[in-house]
């Protein structure tokens, strides 16, 4: 187990957005499953271009924040 410390020096050094196929690499999912949860807002990303590339920043400020669910929705844009 990687002690608390570890853990959020290792989170300072991730890049604001990454791609989708790079968060797939980070978390162990496949590419299609990160889509899915783009595609159904389940977690906040931004749009550049034609891609979506995943708000890192926003997703660590909202796990520091305490939250442990992310549903269809959750980030959807208006």
């Amino acid at each position: 187990m990687i002690p608390d410390s570890e853990a959020r020096a290792g989170l300072s050094v991730l890049p604001p957005i990454a791609s989708q196929e790079q968060f797939s690499n980070l978390i162990g999912v496949t590419k299609a499953t990160v889509r899915g949860f783009v595609e159904t807002d389940a977690l906040p990303h931004v749009k550049i271009g034609r891609q979506r590339f995943i708000n890192i920043v926003k997703l660590v400020d909202d796990l520091k924040a305490g939250k442990t669910t992310f549903s269809r929705g959750d980030y959807q844009h208006g």
